[in-house]
């Protein structure tokens, strides 16, 4: 993943304010966070403490070998001489493939085909609007058919739209659907512990590991296998702020991408 540490070397990272633009909310819906977001701003929360910089003893932690970014339409379309940068600094990223089955992200296409021809993983994740169980299955179909050349799938699922039956039995079913192409791949669920416990915490032990949302400074003590800790990161690649995540502990590069 990182070979060097990142932007830290040259500053330090801003992290996010304890509140939500609720225009970019809508301007940006669908993009991974944005249920997590809202709820930060509805229940007061600090995950981060505003105007708060990193240390660089705490970004050395931040950049150690098994952090990755993902992204979405938002971050523009990449070139290639970005891809190749990402490549030079981490294993993969990730990259948002669809908004519910309808919506295609507008740039994952041009994303996904230059990541494949630098021959760079990427994993693909699906912001979920499922209403039922037939509503996940044509949502995670979806999803693999628009990317059947990625490593792993992520069910991102942090707003709850269902109207019909269990949440619990829509997300099972989600993961039943995207078993059926992904072979021996990876399918997580991505959420924030909050609405995770209230809403799909039968489904939780299903998929192969949970994606945590947690915006704080602390690693969660809820078992995960990938941790989101800010949507506020610098990226040099990109000279953008972006999500950036680390693997849970003793989760190996090598597990996810097998």
């Amino acid at each position: 993943m990182f070979k060097k540490l990142l932007s830290i070397a040259f500053g330090t990272i801003l992290f996010s304010s304890m509140f939500y633009n609720s225009a970019e909310a809508s301007e940006q819906a669908g993009t991974m966070g944005q249920g997590y977001k809202k709820y930060i701003a509805q229940e007061g929360k600090q995950e981060n403490k505003a105007g708060r910089q990193e240390t660089m003893e705490e970004a050395a932690v931040r950049a150690r070998e098994n952090s990755v970014l993902d992204l979405s339409e938002w971050q523009g379309t990449l070139t290639s001489a970005q891809v190749k940068k990402l490549k030079s600094n981490y294993d993969f990223i990730i990259l948002r493939a669809q908004y519910g089955s309808d919506y295609k992200d507008k740039t994952f296409a041009t994303n996904s085909q230059l990541l494949d021809a630098n021959n760079m993983k990427y994993g693909v994740y699906s912001y979920s609007m499922y209403e039922d169980p037939n509503d996940a299955r044509v949502e995670a179909r979806s999803l693999y058919n628009r990317a059947p050349n990625a490593s792993f799938y992520v069910n991102d699922y942090e707003e709850d739209r269902v109207t019909s039956g269990d949440a619990n039995e829509s997300t099972v079913a989600w993961l039943d659907e995207m078993r059926k192409y992904s072979g021996n791949k990876k399918v997580l669920l991505y959420s924030y512990e909050d609405f995770m416990e209230n809403n799909i915490a039968e489904s939780v032990p299903s998929y192969d590991g949970l994606w945590l949302a947690a915006y704080q400074d602390t690693e969660p003590e809820r078992e995960h296998v990938m941790w989101q800790y800010t949507d506020s990161y610098y990226s040099e690649e990109l000279d953008q702020n972006v999500d950036a995540n680390v693997l849970g502990p003793n989760v190996q590069t090598s597990w996810l991408l097998s």
